[in-house]
């Protein structure tokens, strides 16, 4: 016979994965750390009940901590068990019966076959993600996150047509607030700076240097109105690197340099998988003409290329 749980021992992981989510400006491996910590401490309360509810309750902290694992697996150069904690995340969502967290952990799972450049298996997360995802938020970030798969596949109009759709979504979340999003936030809300930046990482894709700067402008803009320590490092970082590759694009050297010069400036510790494939793009792009042959752009190019050899994996235990 199973007897019930302690009320503040639940509230307390939820209130403690809350703040984790929140937490922005802490270093991947610190995240992963407590999000593991704290995927332990609920597992050990699985163990203690059967009571639906107490289980529905830990399932969604287990499947939230999974998920902050897996994000920051990435991030700490660990693709293999990233995308093992993102399938896990998904399995525990559909467990608790989280359409919310189901549908973002689809999402994750979409934005790392993106990067693993799969754009045809993060098409194939959607359309299972869209069949269950609530009205709203959710299937706003689901449809951004495709807008970088159909890049990738060259589909320029189908990158136009899925951030049309879109507009639609956030019209509906204006009326149908997600508690995701909303109640818990940080890591799992999406909100304008991340639709902005995904935009801007699918134009970058096409080659559009023009529309990937206004969009990740824009994104920055809404970062820079947050309080100083909700500013998410990684986030901000990674669209400055986005703004550099726009400005190459369009053919200013000066504007990309300006934007690196506090990427570059990154202590090891704040560095990650995120912004090390970014700044692999810009000097692909500074190899090519009319870099190839300009004196500054090669030193900036070397200055990439320390940076780089000085960032690798981290070991997750």
């Amino acid at each position: 016979m199973s007897l019930a749980l302690p009320n503040d021992s639940i509230e307390s992981l939820q209130e403690d994965v809350t703040l984790l989510a929140r937490s922005g400006g802490m270093a991947a491996f610190d995240v992963f750390s407590s999000a593991r910590r704290l995927r332990d401490e609920a597992r050990a309360l699985v163990e203690r009940t059967r009571r639906p509810v107490e289980l529905a309750d830990l399932y969604v902290v287990i499947g939230q901590s999974a998920s902050l694992m897996a994000s920051t697996a990435f991030d700490l150069g660990h693709w293999n068990e990233s995308a093992a904690l993102a399938r896990a995340s998904t399995q525990y969502a559909d467990l608790a019966g989280h359409a919310s967290l189901k549908a973002w952990t689809y999402g994750l799972q979409m934005t790392l076959a993106n990067w693993r450049n799969e754009p045809d298996s993060a098409l194939s997360y959607f359309a299972r993600a869209m069949r269950t995802a609530p009205e709203g938020e959710p299937r706003l970030r689901l449809r951004y996150v495709a807008a970088r798969s159909h890049a990738l596949l060259a589909d320029s109009d189908s990158v136009a047509a899925v951030l049309e759709a879109a507009q639609r979504d956030r019209e509906a979340a204006a009326d149908r607030p997600d508690e995701l999003a909303t109640v818990t936030g940080g890591e799992f809300a999406f909100g304008d700076a991340r639709a902005a930046a995904c935009a801007a990482a699918a134009w970058l894709d096409l080659r559009n240097g023009e529309q990937a700067a206004r969009y990740a402008r824009e994104a920055l803009q809404v970062y820079e109105a947050l309080p100083s320590l909700r500013r998410p490092y990684s986030q901000i970082n990674g669209t400055q690197i986005d703004v550099a590759a726009a400005h190459l694009h369009m053919r200013d050297k000066d504007g990309a340099a300006e934007a690196l010069r506090t990427v570059l400036d990154l202590p090891p510790q704040k560095r990650n998988v995120s912004l090390t494939g970014r700044l692999s793009r810009i000097e692909r792009l500074l190899s090519q003409s009319p870099w190839d042959r300009d004196a500054d752009a090669r030193h900036l190019a070397e200055r990439i290329s320390v940076w780089l050899s000085e960032t690798s994996a981290r070991p997750l235990a």
